[in-house]
């Protein structure tokens, strides 16, 4: 599970003067408050845009940690005029990415550990404590590690 790790300010100053590709993942990136997917991946897009950050074009796949889902994906021409994939996905997704892509990714998302998607879509985290599993919300962890939940635009 998922969450941003700076606020828009920061991942735009990281952005100037790169060719982009944004890639996401419709799953957890999606599911852990909109952070990534396809409609948060499109709106982000459209604000680095609108600050000058030239944005070659949005990638997306349902699980970006199925290395023949990404491998699918694969534009030898959109990569060919890109520096810099931001991934919007788990650590194993941007490494999937990465791997299959063959170009620098940059992802601004902090992997804070498994979990899955309660009722009224709660996000928890399992993690191990006392040979057993403890249960806590994704927003709760956000506070703890001075995290943001949400997409970035």
């Amino acid at each position: 599970m998922v969450l941003r790790d700076r606020p828009y300010s920061e991942l735009k100053d990281d952005l100037i003067g790169k060719k982009v590709v944004i890639w996401t993942c419709n799953t957890c990136a999606r599911l852990c408050f909109d952070i990534g997917g396809t409609e948060s991946a499109e709106r982000l897009a459209a604000a680095l845009r609108d600050d000058g950050i030239e944005v070659l074009g949005v990638l997306h796949t349902t699980a970006s940690c199925i290395e023949k889902k990404v491998v699918e994906k694969y534009d030898k021409e959109l990569f060919g005029q890109a520096d810099i994939v931001l991934s919007l996905t788990c650590n194993i997704g941007a490494l999937c990415a990465e791997r299959s892509f063959k170009i620098k990714v940059f992802n601004p998302i902090a992997t804070v550990g498994a979990g899955f998607i309660g009722e009224g879509r709660r996000i928890f985290i399992c993690e191990e404590k006392n040979g057993g599993l403890a249960v806590k919300e994704l927003s709760e962890i956000a506070e703890e590690k001075g995290l943001w939940c949400g997409p970035y635009a």
